[in-house]
């Protein structure tokens, strides 16, 4: 291929007569005759593009504000599944056309052209104990009313020009610039209130304790198995409503000769959880402009952010509030320990003491797990993260003559993430590394990311004849990619509760583990490539597309190789031009492509091919040497085994009709996308040819995904005093491991992979698919009938097996916006079908004893258990059991809080299913046109308003972390949030 499509490039590029100047630029894909932006910042008609592309305007994102403009797609553009983590200024989690390698599933993000590296903090991870929420990401800081417009490239011929970067798809960001002869000031506001609802259903009808039984009393139990009565519910008296205040203000001014952007802005929120916040402020500036003769042009662009966020909610039980208030005895006085008794002070050491009902007189605590009062959590053991972002990029374009432009581009990102958890003295000991913790402890990460990135272009668009026309790109880049990581988790304070790296001591005699680790990672990456491509189009009816680039990663150092090649290749006909059809339609275009795609390694573990450079692959906790986990195979015998790029072929088809005068638009496309050489981590148990037993990084396995997208379109009505328009997008993905481990080696098939994140909830098998959820089942006959013993408890499974995929098997969104004269209205809802997704939070719940399902059973008078039978060795054996189950000894059975492997998970699954209602606005734009200003527009927004089908005790879609296992897991989550507010924007 490689030798097949330069010559082409070369044989076009020398014709030298100037090509047709394109149409006017657009945000929205809707004519045929638009420009849109493709991969490298290059504007193409869309008319000519031979795969998938999706673009909506900058309009779009902020017509309901969220603060993270991601955020604002979802249910907007076809196949893309966005999953959210946890509140104002987290990340999200965006996978286009199926999870594709278990390394990262995520996009290239790309602004103005030039990728960005979209920095992220440590993720979250599923389980009841961890201790860090999701630090935010780099996206989640950019204003969406900076943001021109966004184009999606979905599949691998659509950002083959990114290299591997680009592999799972790219999301194109173009900024605002200022307009030649025309200044401006806008200002937009909006304050939104946030409520949570759908929250956990708890029981408030049943005690901890029997008020009848002498000495009885709230608290003694950690559980709410007692006798009937009544109980406060503090859950909602304790969340409280929450605010978000964004404001933007930008200035835009030209000429003929010089454009100019700057914006400021501000995002304030107050979180539904006491004393938590997110503040943001942003800065955006480009200018533009022209010289010699108009024959160069110099772009320049910064953006730049600061974060600051107290008590974001962490998953698990460990830190969160909530978990306090849900397993709270029911009949316990939770006013007693309010903000303002949370503490008292301890005489002894004169220091804040924990005032809560689970402390002992001696200080002791009475759970396992204990819980804590939510306010010392939020005051004594508060988690702050700070971020701080800067984009800075230049562009320097030369026009050579009429057809050919040379393009000289750079740009240099960093970002910060810094995450701090303070733990005090009296907290729970498990938190606090039980003893070595009296002082307190200390629990910091820091990651710190940066990208260097230039590329030299020359792009021409020569007239070969009045039959064929010809686009052209020829290149080479330099990306540079550093990351540093600091983590810190010290329980040996100097002082007591003062939380600062000088007040830790490192000079204990311990194994790095619980309560004691310092670790520093510095790496660097580097990826030199050269690119090229062409389009061919024959009398603006047929168009083939063709790309090549050639990247050297030197995360491949060591392997035998330094670099790998691919290509793409498309092709389309505008049917509407080739035949004479009926005049209802305005355009057809059917489409194919199929492109090759590699990715490289993680950084620096190639190290460790040769044994001299085994010892960069160690890594140093506090002072103690940590050999690596995993190693590469070696030996020349299995040279297959060696690590090498990961490798995506994807093939497509598609067409696109537009009819009635292009009032109805129709796009639908169909991929097949194989991903091979994923980089897997597996044991060998005993010597095999030589290979000893041990653990390794073997290059193996498939995954493929198979699917559609589409989307519709229709403008019902589109006069000025009326105007409907409806769209309809809906996708669907079948995603299959079709290999994991190469035949060549003794691992059998029911071989389980582990995914990053997953919490050993999420893992891959040969057959399955990504993201498989695994735990324990309760225990069936042949026939598939639950066993009971004999007092009718259900039996479980000894070891863990397949439950069920969270992933939707169908996506679809149905966005609708009219206008009446001035006034605007729009809705959009969108659903997600198919799917089973695991609550450990219920799980958790049900124990205590405090949940209503728990309730209902007592009313009940026990547990009705479908389709059970005595299982053999009681006296029953084989019988159908129709009794009721006493309802302590059964949730004591199904639930618990010590993790995978215990309970019984199967009985907390749910449909992933939801349809809601996203978001609407009803608007209304008054037409000023005084002196100073034009026009403003008030507006009602809300968004999450409200779902009209939902069956899983939580929003499926919200994620622990953004991690390739983070998905179908709820583990004391943050509640589903329902927004409603009131937005301006004023023209000057």
């Amino acid at each position: 291929m490689r030798k097949a499509v330069i010559p082409v490039l070369f044989v076009f590029s020398l014709t030298a007569n100037a090509q047709e100047k394109k149409a006017a630029d657009t945000t929205k894909t809707t004519s045929i005759e638009e420009v849109v932006v493709t991969s490298l910042g290059i504007k193409r008609q869309a008319r000519s593009l031979t795969y998938s592309s999706q673009q909506i305007g900058g309009d779009e994102l902020t017509e309901v504000k969220t603060p993270n403009l991601l955020n604002s797609i979802n249910g907007k553009v076809s196949n893309v599944q966005i999953n959210r983590t946890n509140g104002v200024g987290s990340s999200v989690r965006v996978v286009m056309r199926g999870d594709k390698s278990v390394n990262s599933a995520q996009p290239l993000y790309v602004i103005d052209g030039i990728p960005i590296i979209n920095g992220t903090g440590k993720s979250a991870d599923i389980g009841q104990y961890s201790n860090m929420p999701d630090p935010g990401d780099v996206l989640s800081s950019i204003n969406p009313d900076d943001i021109e417009s966004i184009n999606f490239l979905k599949g691998a011929s659509a950002s083959a020009l990114y290299g591997s970067a680009g592999g799972n798809g790219a999301i194109l960001i173009t900024t605002k610039k200022g307009r030649a002869g025309k200044s401006s000031i806008t200002y937009s506001s909006s304050l939104t209130v946030d409520r949570a609802y759908s929250l956990p259903k708890l029981q408030h009808s049943y005690l901890s304790y029997d008020p009848s039984v002498s000495g009885s009393q709230p608290g003694q139990s950690t559980e709410s198995w007692g006798a009937k009565g009544a109980s406060k519910d503090y859950l909602k008296d304790f969340l409280q409503t929450g605010t978000t205040w964004v404001n933007s203000l930008s200035f835009q001014s030209g000429n003929e000769k010089s454009t100019s952007y700057f914006s400021i802005g501000n995002t304030t929120n107050k979180g539904v959880v006491p004393m938590s916040y997110f503040d943001q402020y942003n800065v955006s500036f480009r200018n533009s402009s022209k010289f010699l003769d108009d024959k160069l042009t110099l772009d320049a662009n910064f953006i730049g952010s600061l974060q600051e966020s107290k008590n974001r909610q962490t998953p698990g039980a460990s830190f969160s509030p909530l978990t306090s208030l849900y397993w709270l005895p029911r009949g316990v006085d939770f006013d007693q320990y309010g903000p303002d008794n949370y503490s008292y002070l301890n005489k002894e050491r004169f220091l804040p003491a924990q005032n809560w009902w689970e402390v002992n007189p001696d200080g002791s605590f009475k759970g396992n797990p204990p819980t804590q009062n939510p306010y010392w959590i939020l005051n004594r053991n508060p988690v702050t993260v700070s971020n701080k972002n800067t984009y800075g990029a230049l562009s320097l374009s030369y026009q050579i003559n009429p057809w050919l432009t040379a393009r000289v581009r750079g740009n240099y990102s960093w970002n910060i993430s810094d995450s701090q958890r303070d733990i005090a003295a009296f907290s729970a000991p498990t938190l606090l590394a039980v003893n070595e913790g009296i002082n307190g402890r200390m629990l910091k990460n820091t990651y710190e990311n940066s990208s260097t990135y230039g590329d030299v272009l020359l792009i021409g668009s020569p007239k070969i004849s009045e039959s064929f026309s010809l686009d052209f790109t020829l290149g080479g880049s330099i990306n540079t990619t550093r990351n540093k990581i600091g983590q810190i988790d010290n329980a040996y304070l100097t002082n007591p509760n003062l939380f600062t790296v000088s007040n830790l001591e490192w000079g204990k005699k311990r194994s790095p583990g619980d309560g004691y680790h310092n670790i520093y990672t510095n790496m660097k990456k580097q990826v030199q490539s050269v690119f090229a491509s062409a389009t061919v189009g024959y009398k603006n009816m047929f168009y083939v597309d063709m790309t090549f680039r050639n990247d050297w990663d030197s995360s491949l150092a060591l392997t035998g190789r330094t670099g790998f090649d691919y290509e793409s290749v498309g092709a389309n006909a505008v049917l509407s031009s080739v035949f004479k059809l009926p005049e209802v339609i305005s355009f057809w275009k059917v489409r194919g492509s199929y492109a090759t795609v590699g990715l490289g390694l993680p950084t620096n573990i190639s190290n460790a091919m040769i044994e001299y450079n085994k010892g960069y692959t160690f890594g140093v906790d506090a002072g103690t040497l940590v050999f690596p986990k995993s190693s590469f195979i070696t030996d020349p015998k299995y040279k297959e085994l060696f690590p090498k790029p990961e490798f995506n072929k994807t093939f497509e088809v598609g067409t696109e009709l537009r009819m009635f005068s292009n009032k109805l638009s129709f796009d639908i496309t169909y991929y097949n996308s194989n991903t091979s050489n994923q980089l897997l981590e597996t044991k060998i148990d005993s010597y095999f040819g030589g290979i000893a037993p041990g653990s390794y990084y073997i290059n193996a396995g498939k995954i493929r995904n198979t699917g559609f997208e589409s989307s519709l379109s229709y403008k019902v009505f589109s006069s000025e005093k009326f105007g409907w328009t409806t769209t309809l997008n809906a996708s669907a993905n079948k995603n299959k491991i079709v290999e994991l481990f190469p035949s060549s080696l003794p691992i059998s098939e029911n071989q389980l992979f582990s995914l990053t994140g997953g919490g050993e909830y999420t893992k891959l098998k040969l057959g399955g698919s990504f993201g498989d959820l695994y735990g324990i089942k309760f225990k069936r006959d042949d026939q598939g009938r639950i066993l009971v013993n004999e007092k009718g408890i259900p039996l479980a499974e000894g070891t863990p097996s397949y439950l069920g995929n969270p992933n939707p098997k169908f996506i679809m969104g149905f966005n609708n916006s009219f206008n009446i004269g001035k006034l605007g209205i729009s809705f959009l809802i969108d659903g997600k079908f198919g799917g089973k997704v695991l609550s450990l939070t219920e799980k958790a719940n049900d124990i205590y004893g405090v949940t209503q399902s728990t309730a209902d059973a007592r009313d009940a008078g026990g547990v009705s258990i479908p389709n059970a039978v005595y299982a053999p060795g009681t006296p029953n054996a084989g019988q159908a059991y129709t009794g009721l189950t006493n309802a302590k000894d059964y949730y004591k059975a199904v639930g618990t809080t010590e993790g995978f492997g215990k309970g019984i998970d199967e009985a907390y699954l749910y449909s992933a299913t939801t349809i809601r209602l996203r978001q609407a606005s009803i608007s209304y734009t008054f037409d000023i046109q005084s002196k100073y200003m034009r026009n403003a527009t008030v507006s009602l927004v809300g968004t999450n308003l409200f779902f009209f089908y939902k069956k899983a005790p939580f929003d499926p879609e919200q994620v622990s972390g953004n991690t390739p296992g983070g998905v179908g897991v709820d583990s004391f989550g943050l509640p589903v949030t329902r927004s409603i507010g009131l937005s301006l924007k004023a023209n000057f």
